[in-house]
């Protein structure tokens, strides 16, 4: 057994629970001795803001730094402060895309799901287990009066070696009504994983640009480059396509440094994926994204177009991804 070998469990890593000096910020290090070190935000939905695999940093992290919760409405100023960019920011679970209102309610830019707390939590270490060597729960809840009553069941389940990231996720509607459902995996790529040699790969049946600056940059939607001050956005719309085991891949990859993640999810539970390309200075970041719906515009673009998920009381969805690291 290794257990045998070792005087504690740590040793081989596990999850560290803590408190930020600035801010008292509840977080989780979820760490595997020689592979991946992932900072869980307890207090930020579960979102893993801080990510590196043997050393190597993975992920772009935002300007504003880990900020405490904000619940209220986020407008797009508010949101970018408060972005952190990391392996996992969810957008929803209400809408993403644009902040606005319809009849369901109001909405800040890219939803409200990353400021709420975590409850009932549980973390778990086998050492034995290659598979589910740390395993980390929670329960994070979306909810007003008169308006959705949304509850997030997350497992996080890292593997001993630190090649793998396993996140199970479960929507359900508390409420008694049906409610707007749409949700977003932002996973962002940043330097040294990000450069000129970088490459995007997603396993797809189409894709379009989202608009005409996008549509600038086709011949390179999927190749980093330099920063550029005066660089603008791109983002392109793609639909998934599984492998025969019932799998769609999204990678970032960088050819010169050999190292990168990947994220696999299922396209029957998340039929959209986002890739985004933002070579700005200091705003420097690729990332792909995983969604339920297809329409980037947003959930009143979503309505208009008939392609609004939807939960009715006391039904549930799940979504399934596994992050891989190389």
């Amino acid at each position: 057994m290794i257990r045998d070998r070792i005087g504690r469990d740590e040793q081989l890593g596990g999850i560290t629970a803590f408190e930020t000096a600035a801010g008292g910020v509840r977080c989780a290090r979820m760490q595997s001795i020689g592979g991946a070190d992932a900072l869980v935000v307890l207090d930020r939905a579960m979102d893993i803001a801080a990510c590196s695999f043997r050393g190597i940093p993975l992920v772009w992290h935002g300007p504003g730094g880990l900020q405490p919760p904000h619940p209220g409405t986020l407008n797009d100023d508010e949101f970018q402060r408060a972005f952190f960019g990391g392996l996992v920011t969810t957008c929803g679970l209400e809408a993403f895309g644009p902040a606005g209102r319809d009849a369901y309610g109001s909405w800040g830019t890219h939803g409200r799901i990353n400021h709420c707390r975590a409850e009932q939590l549980e973390m778990r270490v086998d050492v034995e287990s290659e598979d589910a060597f740390a395993v980390l729960r929670g329960v994070v809840r979306q909810a007003r009066m008169f308006g959705e009553s949304l509850r997030l069941d997350r497992t996080w389940t890292m593997n001993r070696s630190g090649t793998r990231l396993r996140l199970k996720d479960r929507v359900t509607n508390d409420g008694g009504s049906s409610v707007p459902h749409m949700l977003l995996y932002h996973c962002n790529a940043g330097w040294p994983l990000l450069d000129e040699h970088t490459r995007v790969t997603i396993t797809q049946r189409s894709m379009r640009p989202r608009n005409a600056r996008a549509r600038e940059g086709l011949d390179v939607w999927n190749c980093g480059g330099a920063p550029d001050a005066g660089f603008a956005e791109q983002v392109y719309v793609h639909e998934p396509e599984a492998a025969q085991d019932g799998w769609a891949v999204a990678s970032i990859v960088n050819e010169s440094r050999s190292v990168g993640f990947s994220v696999s999810f299922r396209p029957e539970q998340l039929p959209a994926c986002f890739s985004w390309r933002m070579l700005g200075v200091r705003t420097y970041v690729m990332a792909v994204e995983p969604a339920n719906c297809p329409t980037i515009e947003g959930r009143i673009a979503a309505e208009g177009n008939g392609t609004l998920p939807m939960l009715e009381p006391h039904q549930s969805r799940e979504y399934d991804l596994e992050f891989r690291f190389f």
